[in-house]
């Protein structure tokens, strides 16, 4: 799914030494580390999946055609699989991150940006509970409370769930709620409706007019 609103995304320009002379820049493996295992210890249920990923710096076209990373954690060197989307697959460890490993990176400033996000799978069929749509949402609360620490009441919460169909045929979501009552959303132009977060619907049920796309919670 290509994101409606994109959850997290950081971007990073690595500020390292000039890859002529293959020299390796530090980075602390806990800026890497810290968003994926967050996520595991508030999403046991692997609802979300944690992903980075490199892009060409503003201005080019292309990455680096030797652009490499590898993780230091004491003697041992381990080297990092990018993918040829872009896709950087950093093995997350909590032994490594209480070692004090680091990410090591060959290239320049500016040569690259480097994106983290988060992604929500998206609930299979048509027909489910308001709770099984919405699962994303309360994972994605849990985690920036913990997150945040005691800082919490100033993060941002969700407000709706964003719904995205596939192509841009009218689509609907119709709720039915414990008493019978019922609510129905269309799509707008995009294919996408804005649903609210409303936990206290989680047993209702719903009934897609066609399987999804994807969703997102919004959060502001």
């Amino acid at each position: 799914m290509r994101s409606l609103v994109p959850l997290f995304l950081l971007l990073i320009a690595f500020l390292v030494a000039t890859p002529a002379r293959a020299d390796w820049r530090d980075i602390p493996y806990e800026d890497i580390a810290k968003m994926p295992l967050a996520l595991k210890s508030a999403d046991p249920q692997g609802i979300y999946t944690a992903t980075y990923k490199v892009v060409p710096a503003k201005g080019k076209t292309n990455l680096p055609a030797d652009l490499r990373f590898q993780i230091k954690t004491g003697q041992q060197l381990v080297p990092v699989v990018i993918q040829p989307d872009g896709k950087v697959e950093f093995p997350i460890r909590k032994d490594w991150l209480d070692a004090g490993a680091s990410v090591q990176v060959n290239q320049p400033k500016g040569s690259f940006l480097m994106s983290f996000s988060l992604n929500p799978r998206t609930p299979p069929g048509t027909q489910m509970t308001y709770g099984q749509l919405t699962e994303s949402a309360p994972v994605l609360e849990r985690g920036i409370k913990q997150m945040a620490g005691l800082m919490s009441f100033l993060a941002p919460k969700v407000r709706a769930i964003l719904i995205a169909f596939p192509g841009t045929t009218p689509q609907t979501i119709t709720l039915t709620l414990a008493d019978g009552q019922k609510k129905t959303w269309k799509s707008d132009a995009k294919g996408s409706i804005r649903l609210p977060w409303e936990p206290d619907w989680a047993a209702a049920k719903v009934v897609l007019s066609s399987p999804l796309k994807g969703v997102a919670p919004d959060l502001k």
